[in-house]
């Protein structure tokens, strides 16, 4: 179990960062086998978990640490700094007691690798009509689909995949999404309680990092989950990484959440987008931006979801309003304002990320209301470029400066 020692928070705020899906009592579904069953049991007095499916167990930082393949102590600043906990302060070491053993994981095989058997993999898979109408629906052309390799994720013929990648020279230790099942053999971590498509995270010389799947049917608000293996025998967490696109020599340059909606924006607008996982995985934007620097950049958009303008009445449609239906009716939303607290609190670590580089840095809203509020229509900037292509919309506001 963890030494408390010098924490100022608990896994139940670990899993309320992490968005994780209550079920009942102290029971969620589990992140790292994809469980929707709410076996992942979350105990409050120990800090610890264990899902009762895939058997993945440890404490909180470990909870955090496993699904963004971070060390312990990245997790307790990046932790500290979601909650708004303050500056990052040493802490006892903290000590884990090992109940059983746990799967071997792999070491993350290095990115050229990745690039080569998840190219593989994805000229080996097809692109469904439902999947491909999807995308065109939201502005690409059949070009544009074709280019970003985008594929539907298969639901069988797992071992034959896997056997194929191998026979063709492909390396799949350490590549995310791969592991080995109970006879040994390499297979795939797709479920079909996972149906969707893949979208490929490219880094800046268009390699592919890791892949997130676009579920077909969205849990608890959640509509990306990483192609992952961690916890399984032999496998390895994809990480968070940076997906970049468009022009590297831009001396413009957008930062919004998420490859599908920054690649979309790409080309609707022409710009070059530097797409974070989420708002909070801020922590891999540095580097990005100082190679950025390094090339031609003078300045940074910051063009994250209308979500950071959210308002915060209670209006008895939100997705979380069934908690609150036995404590009437609040003036605000408790977890409207949370969510809005902790999304500001990330654009502000960006700024100050900014700040730091002396980089400048602007931001840009759109859909507002006369109190400055999301309307709540146009969430991403994708939403935004392709309704001003339709003619749909306001023309997009800039504002200089830190508005948070």
């Amino acid at each position: 179990m963890y030494d408390m020692t010098g924490f100022d928070y608990d896994i139940t705020d670990v899993a309320n960062l992490l968005r994780l899906h209550k079920r009942r009592g102290n029971y969620y579904d589990c992140p790292f086998c994809g469980d929707t069953k709410g076996r992942l049991n979350i105990n409050p007095a120990k800090n610890v978990f264990r899902c009762n499916r895939c058997d993945k167990s440890g404490g909180m930082l470990q909870l955090y640490a496993d699904l963004h393949n971070l060390t312990y102590r990245e997790a307790n600043e990046e932790i500290r700094e979601a909650l708004n906990k303050g500056e990052y302060r040493q802490v006892r070491q903290a000590k884990v007691q090992e109940e059983k053993e746990e799967p071997v994981q792999s070491k993350l095989a290095p990115l050229d690798e990745r690039h080569r058997t998840y190219t593989e993999l994805l000229n080996r898979l097809p692109l469904y009509s439902v999947h491909r109408e999807n995308l065109r629906s939201r502005g690409l052309t059949i070009e544009q689909i074709k280019e970003r390799r985008y594929r539907s994720v298969p639901m069988y013929g797992l071992h034959k995949i896997a056997e194929t990648l191998q026979e063709s020279g492909c390396v799949l230790e350490g590549v995310p999404g791969f592991y080995r099942d109970p006879e040994e053999r390499w297979t795939l971590n797709f479920k079909t309680k996972n149906s969707g498509f893949l979208v490929p995270v490219e880094s800046m010389d268009g390699k592919i990092q890791a892949c997130q799947i676009r579920l077909d049917h969205p849990r608890d608000n959640n509509k990306y989950l990483w192609f992952s293996s961690a916890g399984y025998p032999h496998g390895v967490s994809s990480g968070s990484p940076v997906h970049v696109i468009g022009d590297l020599d831009a001396e413009n340059v957008y930062l919004t959440e998420g490859g599908l909606k920054g690649s979309i924006a790409h080309y609707l607008s022409g710009h070059t987008f530097i797409c974070l996982a989420g708002v909070n995985m801020y922590r891999s934007l540095r580097p990005v931006l100082e190679e950025f620097q390094q090339r031609k950049m003078k300045f940074l958009f910051e063009a994250f979801d209308m979500d950071k303008k959210l308002k915060t009445d209670c209006d008895k449609h939100y997705h979380k309003c069934s908690v609150c239906s036995e404590k009437g009716t609040p003036e605000n939303c408790p977890y409207k304002v949370e969510k809005r607290r902790i999304i500001q609190n990330a654009c502000g670590k960006v700024y100050g990320i900014c700040q730091e580089l002396s980089l400048p840095v602007s931001r840009m809203v759109w859909d507002q209301d006369a109190d400055g509020n999301w309307n709540g229509k146009l969430k991403g900037i994708d939403d935004y470029y392709y309704a001003k292509r339709a003619a749909q919309t306001a023309p997009l506001q800039e504002q200089k400066g830190v508005d948070i």
